[in-house]
């Protein structure tokens, strides 16, 4: 293990997607005004990003996929619309500003979008911020001197580097939601979270071309991924020959797929004003019912363009429906059918001849026995009950795609196990749902512990994390008995700032743990529905860089 040079890091950011990259263009900004930043402190970073290089969503980089925002929802523009690095001077670098407005949308591809994050990403490491690509964080701790160790290693070579740094910021974005029912069949090739839809759907569909018979896909999900993800399938297995039409099954759970809301006013919510309103709202219960209030503006809902396109699909196989039955001619296509399955509630996935479960998790999770999928026949069963009938089915199918979101909770497990989650009182056998994360003038008591034991039938949902676990974790057992779980509360402020358990004397005295650790992503129970987007990250990086310089508490 090498240790760097003494030199004290002012920063140091775990993972290098949008949001730290909208950090480091907020530095570099700083940096260049002198009355904003010491000299000393100027390249003082180091960002660190287990990929190879730099990456957004690669999986659902989808022919023709718009952004759901204005292009000015940038890196920059909100905070500064003369930064370098909005996407005006990206257009502008790259030759394409006077096409772009051409074009007639203020919308960009998500191609095109995936395009300015990578320049950007180039573009700030040109201007003296450090990023090392392929590492990972492997230990944090707290040392003498009021800053923290950060140990990460290099993945190529295994060797690992130990740095020093006054505050950190953790911004590890979206990890996929796993339903429990996908849970058992997790591991089988064919079946895929949406966010690795374009990178393996190739080889999958090309195993499954073999067999020359009509193929079966399931879609979960009622979003804009599953819809997209549903097209794109269609437009792919029109490639495939076979006797009959192939069919896709989006599997839903409501009566029908519904339009996300955004027009003007509702769009609102999404401003940089509404993360201070949000904030300030006095009681969870409020923040709850605000949330409920805007949920169709981002979650289980469709864009009216792409609800459209979808519809038109549909209703054109409706078409040749009603042809060849006036007709009795049959309508000979190669496009896929699609059928939406409303009402869907799906009990269980299973390998298809394979009843017992336990020898299905055996040939699920064995490393040294690879599945070998048989393409000539389904590999894969859905038993579902109809949410109004209650009637029961079983279909089966060649592929499930599951688009079903993302929780944005592994920050906790990061910090759990590390050397300073003690700090801010979390318990390292302390389950994810059981962990709360509350604004700063909610009930937060500088120096008193955090740890409360729940008292009733159930624990009330954590805000750091969009589903509970899919089954108990260790530490809610103890010597057989359960005990209830421990729920633990921890406060975030106004900048992003992880509140420690304590300071000297008030909230706004000197704080028993000076580094500073901020969250980027994950707090949208306290600071609004816009914080795991895109829609504020020029603001809320130039909040994030004032406070690290200017030490608001």
């Amino acid at each position: 293990m090498s240790p760097q040079s003494e030199n004290i890091l002012d920063l140091v950011g775990l993972g290098f997607g949008p949001a730290n990259i909208a950090i480091a263009g907020a530095l570099v900004e700083s940096w260049q005004d002198e009355s904003k930043t010491p000299t000393s402190s100027k390249g003082n970073v180091l960002f660190i990003e287990k990929y190879t290089t730099f990456r957004w969503h690669p999986g659902m980089l989808l022919p023709d996929a718009r952004m759901q925002i204005s292009f000015m929802k940038d890196l920059a523009t909100l905070r500064n619309p003369q930064s370098p690095y909005t996407f005006l001077s990206y257009l502008h670098s790259q030759g394409r500003l006077i096409s772009f407005i051409n074009r007639g949308s203020t919308i960009p591809t998500r191609k095109e979008y995936s395009d300015y994050l990578g320049w950007a990403a180039k573009r700030v490491q040109e201007d003296g911020v450090k990023v090392l690509f392929g590492h990972e964080i492997v230990g944090i701790d707290s040392v003498p001197g009021d800053v923290i160790s950060v140990r990460y290693r290099d993945l190529l070579t295994g060797e690992e580097t130990i740095v020093k740094t006054r505050n950190i910021i953790i911004s590890p974005g979206g990890s996929p939601k796993v339903p429990p029912v996908v849970s058992p069949v997790l591991k089988h090739p064919h079946v895929l979270h949406s966010s690795q839809y374009a990178i393996f759907i190739p080889r999958i569909l090309e195993t499954l071309s073999i067999a020359s018979r009509p193929l079966r896909i399931a879609v979960v999900g009622c979003g804009q991924s599953a819809a997209e993800v549903t097209m794109d399938l269609r437009q792919r297995l029109s490639d495939i020959r076979s006797a009959s039409r192939h069919q896709i099954n989006m599997l839903i759970r409501k009566g029908c797929l519904k339009p996300s809301d955004d027009s003007p006013f509702a769009n609102e919510i999404f401003d940089p004003a509404s993360t201070d309103a949000w904030f300030s709202l006095s009681s969870k219960h409020l923040r709850d019912m605000k949330l409920a209030e805007y949920k169709l503006t981002n979650y289980g809902v469709v864009n009216p363009r792409t609800l459209e396109n979808l519809y038109e699909i549909i209703y054109d196989q409706r078409l040749d429906e009603g042809i060849t039955h006036r007709s009795g001619a049959p309508q000979h296509r190669d496009e896929p059918l699609i059928e939406i399955k409303p009402y869907t509630f799906i009990t269980s996935i299973n390998l298809e001849g394979v009843d017992d479960s336990k020898a299905q998790e055996d040939l699920l999770l064995t490393p040294e026995r690879p599945i070998v999928v048989d393409s000539s026949r389904p590999a894969l069963s859905i038993t579902s009950q109809n949410l109004i009938s209650s009637a029961t089915s079983e279909e089966k199918y060649d592929a499930v795609i599951y688009a079903t979101g993302y929780e944005r909770s592994s920050w906790i497990d990061i910090l759990k196990n590390s050397g300073i989650g003690s700090q801010f009182g979390l318990d390292p056998l302390t389950a994810r749902s059981n962990i709360r994360l509350l604004p700063s003038h909610d009930g937060f008591h500088p120096g008193s512990a955090v740890t409360h034991i729940q008292s009733g039938a159930s624990t009330p949902p954590s805000s750091a994390e969009s589903s509970p676990p899919t089954s108990p974790e260790l530490g809610m057992f103890s010597s057989g008995v359960l005990e209830r779980p421990k729920h633990q509360e921890l406060y975030i402020s106004r900048n992003y700032r992880l509140l420690p358990l304590g300071f000297t004397s008030d909230r706004k005295g000197s704080p028993v743990f000076a580094p500073r650790v901020y969250l980027q992503g994950v707090e949208e129970n306290t600071h609004g529905l816009s914080d795991s987007l895109l829609s504020v990250l020029g603001v809320r990086a130039g909040e994030v860089v004032h406070d690290i310089y200017h030490h608001d508490y």
